[in-house]
């Protein structure tokens, strides 16, 4: 009896083993031999398997910036960028397809220059002998274009930077080589001729007797030009369109008498309050700046008369010092500690004087704190040209 116990169970075993299906085989053969399911020969990967391999290729992907062909395209988990993207602080264009742009793009109406590798441009670009500016955001600019308080440009409708003549709403501009337009009071050389330009820019339409920036004197016709080599009112006219006063007034007899450590004097009448430059030597002065108008000091504070000389100027940029309430740029210190400067400026101008606010700009007056004050322009010119060791002759 043991012994048929014995053989029926070793037959249900030998059954159930030899009838375990192989995975992902047809229903025609889905049995093995024990054999045969024991060396795996049989097995096929399961879904499971098959999934997590997907998984790991796509991992296997490269991410960030790919090149196929010539094309670069941008790569993350959720595939090619497209349109705006910034990258390493660099922007970017790319079109719908993923495809790194370069050269000119036009984006919801507004054109911009993207370089050879793709980034944005921004400010300055020369491109097939033309200027183009592109601001802060990349747009190309066009129109009238303020890169300080005292640069301005003008761009065409193309984007390309101007130069020569601009005439547009009933004025008229100039724009030099650089695309910088001509800031007056000034008179400029253009061609053959010399106009007189206004502070900003425009081509003046007034006719008469004008002082530049730096103090010389021009007379202007409606049309802009600037009087040359004639006589008016008693005036002198050069070449270049400067009225030279004549050399036998009493200021210029009294140069004569001083000598200088440089080839440079300067002289400063308190009483008419005016300032001359020469060059020369003793007895040869022959003017070559002024009648300057100065303001010099008040009653209680008299500039001193005497001969000095130049000494230091200020070092810092533009020579500025402040004072109590105010400050002034271009100052020179002279030996008797008064300094020439320009009028008084706002109290914390440190940059270009002529964007700085003005406090006093009153001249042949006696107000001053002892010190000398010139134009803006023509205190930069003493500052400028100048040397130290200069005689200052102040009389009254």
């Amino acid at each position: 009896m043991k012994r048929v116990r014995l053989t029926a169970m070793l037959l249900v075993a030998a059954l159930s083993v030899s009838s375990v299906p192989s995975v992902g085989v047809s229903a025609a053969s889905n049995t093995v031999s024990a054999r045969q399911y024991q060396a795996g020969t049989t097995f096929t990967m399961s879904a499971a398997d098959t999934a997590k391999k997907t998984a790991k290729k796509k991992e296997q992907i490269k991410l960030g910036w790919v090149k196929k062909g010539k094309i670069w395209y941008y790569v993350t988990k959720k595939g090619n960028k497209t349109g705006w993207a910034k990258i390493d602080g660099k922007y970017y264009y790319f079109d719908a397809s993923g495809a790194m742009q370069t050269g000119w793009i036009t984006v919801k109406g507004k054109k911009y220059y993207m370089l050879k590798n793709g980034s944005m441009k921004t400010g300055w670009l020369k491109l097939k002998k033309k200027w183009y500016y592109f601001g802060k955001n990349g747009a190309m600019q066009t129109g009238w274009l303020k890169l300080s308080k005292t640069r301005w440009f003008y761009l065409n409708p193309d984007g390309s930077m101007k130069t020569g003549w601009l005439k547009t709403d009933g004025k008229a501009y100039y724009f030099s080589k650089d695309g910088s337009m001509f800031k007056g009071p000034h008179v400029y050389k253009i061609q053959k001729n010399y106009y007189f330009f206004e502070k900003n820019g425009e081509l003046t339409t007034k006719e008469g007797w004008r002082v530049t920036d730096v103090g010389n004197h021009f007379y202007t016709y409606a049309n802009g030009t600037v009087a040359v080599n004639q006589e008016k009112d008693g005036k002198i006219i050069g070449k270049d369109g400067v009225a030279v006063i004549k050399t036998n007034n009493e200021m210029d007899a009294k140069a004569q008498g001083y000598s200088s450590d440089t080839k440079y004097l300067i002289l400063a009448d308190k009483t008419n309050h005016k300032l001359c430059v020469y060059k020369g030597n003793r007895g040869e002065w022959k003017r070559i700046k002024g009648e300057w108008d100065l303001t010099c000091g008040a009653p209680n504070s008299r500039t001193p008369s005497g001969q000095f000389k130049m000494t230091y100027k200020q070092g810092n940029d533009y020579g500025w010092k402040t004072f109590e309430l105010s400050s002034a740029a271009y100052v020179y210190w002279t030996t008797a500690g008064f300094m020439i400067h320009t009028i008084l400026l706002d109290l914390w101008s440190w940059g270009d004087p002529e964007d700085a606010g003005v406090v006093d700009d009153r001249l042949g007056m006696n107000l001053s704190k002892s010190c000398i004050r010139l134009s803006i322009g023509n205190a930069r010119w003493i500052y400028e040209n100048i040397p130290t060791n200069t005689r200052l002759v102040v009389y009254e």
